[in-house]
């Protein structure tokens, strides 16, 4: 069995100070900071011809999804499936029911990052390092809501 250079997470002491490197370069570079909503927001004004080209922020996206389908395929393959772990288990496996539950999920969650102002790498790290106190409130908010969905959740079905 070979071991794949990709197949295993980089350690935070590398990954963390790479991030961190990244989010003061693009602010030094470009003067944005680094948030994946933006790119969205600009590849939906582009689909929708309120925008004549694409900025960075709309390669960052295409970046994250071809950058992800390369890792995939070099990290020893991809094999697609419908299978969602834990979500499967909990409330079954239907497609239906998870169509139902993943659009809505993220359609809230698009809705969330525009109203917020920026998404949550948006705002936990980039606004939260440059210092923003209505970044510290966002990322309080997202935190504080995942818990309690979390204790929610397992409250629910008996976990």
């Amino acid at each position: 069995m070979t071991m794949h250079i990709l197949s295993i997470p980089a350690p935070w002491y590398v990954a963390g100070p790479l991030i961190g490197l990244l989010i003061v370069a693009l602010m030094w570079i470009t003067n944005k900071p680094l948030g994946a909503l933006g790119g969205y927001i600009e590849l939906e004004e582009w689909a929708t011809r309120k925008r004549t080209g694409w900025g960075w922020r709309t390669f960052f996206i295409v970046g994250v999804v071809v950058g992800g389908f390369a890792s995939a395929l070099a990290g020893g393959g991809w094999q697609p499936t419908l299978g969602y772990g834990s979500f499967d288990a909990t409330c079954g496996a239907g497609l239906p029911l998870k169509t139902v539950v993943l659009f809505g999920a993220g359609a809230l969650m698009g809705v969330g990052g525009r109203m917020a102002g920026g998404c949550t790498s948006g705002h936990g790290l980039c606004g939260t390092s440059f210092g923003s106190p209505a970044s510290f409130a966002c990322t309080a908010t997202f935190m504080m809501t995942a818990i309690a969905t979390m204790f929610a959740i397992a409250w629910m079905f008996g976990a």
